[in-house]
């Protein structure tokens, strides 16, 4: 089975609509996909629909901003419940903090000669909501501020840069905790990707991420290197995650796999996807 379980939309930072996402998806000859747009499930609805109609096993899924060890951490939730309260408000509350992030972001700028980010960022961001750095970089890139879209972040957005904004992200185990009440599956994205200040760091995670009942952790992700992923393939034998994986999909013309292209699941180490393809096939 071919299957991608970490991709974005219009609802979030992505480039496509949930439905031009799906058509993508099925040129992909994808099997199983989920949407797991940045702190919501806006675009859920519509590429549900647009997911049965192509014959596509449909996850619903969110990809939840939360903060360890002073580093952002994303958690993806898998087979969630889009109408449960609990969880439409936890999402809801950090949808309000991107927007305040947002405007501190503009502040910044506005003080280095930059005018009119906030307008700009917000003008890109077809899911008002869901206001993130991508909508500024796109903005930095499309004014021809910079001349690279990542240019935008190592000179300004990334941490430590001067338009970058800590914010105070929900703690991990609250994310954990709110993905199952909501019926879904915790898994720790793309783990090789976090920038810690000391090596030990990542396994202190995968230690919490776990003792808070982390379910699984992403071995195959289209936004860390392959030696990433076999550091992260050995750590969920060793700690007895489920495996689980996805192309991190935002654009087309970005620099991670298309829908479905990430390396496949490792065949010896149980994965998220029979659970998955039992609930939604």
């Amino acid at each position: 089975m071919r299957i991608d379980l970490h991709m974005h939309s219009t609802a979030s930072d992505g480039s496509l609509s949930p439905t031009e996402l799906v058509a993508l998806v099925r040129r992909q000859a994808v099997d199983m996909m989920a949407l797991t747009d940045h702190d919501t499930m806006a675009g859920v609805a519509e590429a549900r629909l647009e997911a049965e109609a192509a014959g596509i096993v449909f996850v619903p899924g969110a990809e939840i901003s939360t903060r360890w060890g002073g580093v952002v951490i994303h958690i993806v939730g898998l087979g969630l419940d889009e109408h449960h309260e609990g969880l439409k408000t936890f999402l809801a509350d950090i949808c309000r903090q991107r927007e305040s992030r947002g405007h501190l972001i503009a502040e910044r700028f506005d003080a280095i000669g930059i005018h009119g980010s906030f307008e700009g960022a917000m003008s890109l961001a077809q899911n008002q909501s869901t206001l993130s750095r991508t909508h500024f970089a796109r903005w930095l890139h499309n004014t021809g501020h910079v001349r690279q879209y990542q240019e935008a972040f190592d000179k300004y957005l990334k941490d430590g840069r001067p338009c970058c904004v800590t914010m105070e992200w929900p703690r991990i185990e609250k994310a954990v905790q709110l993905i199952h009440e909501a019926g879904g599956i915790a898994v720790l994205a793309h783990p090789g990707r976090y920038p810690f200040r000391n090596d030990w760091m990542l396994d202190h995670l995968f230690v919490d991420f776990k003792a808070c009942g982390g379910d699984a952790i992403e071995v195959s992700s289209g936004s860390q290197s392959e030696e990433h992923n076999r550091y992260c393939e050995a750590t969920a034998r060793r700690m007895g995650f489920l495996a689980s994986g996805g192309s991190d999909f935002h654009s087309e013309t970005g620099v991670r796999p298309l829908p479905g292209d990430q390396a496949a699941l490792p065949a010896d180490i149980p994965n998220v996807v029979e659970a998955l393809h039992r609930r939604y096939a």
